[in-house]
């Protein structure tokens, strides 16, 4: 104060609330003691470093959530995290303030888009389910990063996972959500690893839209990838071959797999899987559809 007036001390909070307001000048211990009142009612302090990861993290989860892409929002909020529980992390700042914001925003957002997706798919037969299959998946990627989420998520993808007419779709959707987690995320060593799930997808499922989907996201993460100067390989025409993969399931409906038909014998049938292991499963207790298979086989190799 200039002159001889009367001291005004204020004690403001970084969300603008008043802690402390007087007239005077405090005497004694007076002053430190309510300095120390204050900075309990204050919240967490960040340190320079952890104030500019807040403030960068923030923003580009806002731009995320903006442009409507849910899983990049997950992906890069989910990292406030290290910084501590991501509905309360004890500060007053406007950051702070913000992630939990988005962090209740994209909570909101997940869970109407998977009631959706849901009821588009166990409540109705879609005749092309892979769409809704992957808000499906991206729904429980982004659950699988906030500890709080996952079991509403984990439910409605167990459900889908026991309707074997979206199988092959479900696969593609899941194939295709793990690239793109890895391609959102902020650190250059794991975003790299997206080409090669990219790749795999586009052998695995050729000429399908899944095949489409993953080469156009390729080419903005690894425009230089060899693959994408590639041609997708058509199908041959014909009866069905031994090296296809293709899903086999109980008659039950317990037990389903992704394999490719090897040779049946006494009454049992040798399949392998895509990652090369071989399994014998008793012809009896397969699907109709997967006996029919195999007599198919064996009718073209006599």
């Amino acid at each position: 104060m200039t002159g001889n007036g009367i001291p005004q001390l204020y004690v403001v909070r970084a969300d603008g609330e008043q802690i402390y307001g007087g007239a005077g000048a405090l005497s004694g211990d007076d002053l430190p003691t309510m300095l120390m009142a204050s900075l309990k009612r204050s919240g967490r302090a960040f340190t320079n470093q952890e104030a500019d990861f807040l403030n960068r993290t923030v923003r580009a989860s806002e731009l995320a959530l903006q442009a409507g892409d849910l899983l990049k929002t997950g992906v890069i909020l989910s990292e406030v995290g290290k910084l501590g529980p991501h509905e309360n992390l004890g500060s007053f700042a406007e950051p702070a303030i913000k992630s939990k914001e988005l962090y209740m925003e994209l909570k909101k957002q997940i869970d109407s888009r998977m009631a959706k997706a849901k009821v588009d798919l166990l409540d109705s037969n879609a005749a092309e389910p892979l769409d809704t299959l992957l808000t499906v998946y991206e729904g429980e990627a982004v659950a699988k990063l906030f500890p709080k989420w996952k079991g509403t998520a984990s439910s409605i993808t167990r459900a889908i996972k026991k309707q074997t007419q979206y199988s092959i779709a479900a696969e593609q959707a899941e194939l295709l959500v793990r690239a793109r987690v890895v391609a959102a995320s902020l650190t250059p060593r794991i975003r790299n690893r997206a080409e090669s799930i990219y790749t795999s997808a586009i052998r695995r499922f050729p000429n399908t839209e899944a095949d489409t989907i993953a080469r156009a996201e390729l080419a903005k993460v690894a425009p230089d990838s060899k693959i994408l100067n590639m041609q997708s390989v058509a199908p041959a025409a014909g009866p069905p071959q031994a090296s296809k993969f293709r899903t086999w399931a109980t008659q039950k409906g317990d037990f389903k797999t992704q394999a490719k038909y090897v040779r049946q014998k006494a009454g049992k049938v040798q399949l392998m899987k895509q990652d090369g292991e071989t399994i014998v499963v008793e012809i009896a207790i397969l699907s109709s559809n997967d006996q029919k298979y195999i007599s198919e086989r064996i009718r073209n190799s006599d």
